[in-house]
């Protein structure tokens, strides 16, 4: 009965390490794959477009959005 109770005992301390560590491994990819990037002044700055007028009217006044999903049997 020990080694049972001593089993689940190192399953669960396992199973709570594993809770512990899958945040911090979100946080570690999150950081390294969305890196952050500091706005450089002066780079992107709004300004007028001198010499192209008005944009053109939209030709559709609806989106359609289709996602096929072709990797099932």
């Amino acid at each position: 009965m020990s080694s049972r109770r001593n089993g689940s005992l190192s399953s669960t301390l396992l199973l709570i390490a594993a809770n512990l560590l899958i945040p911090v491994a979100i946080v570690i990819f999150a950081t390294g794959f969305f890196p952050y990037k500091p706005l450089l002044p002066g780079l992107a700055e709004y300004g007028p477009l001198d010499g192209y007028g008005e944009p053109p009217e939209a030709p559709f006044d609806k989106l359609v959005f289709m996602v096929v999903d072709a990797l099932r049997r």
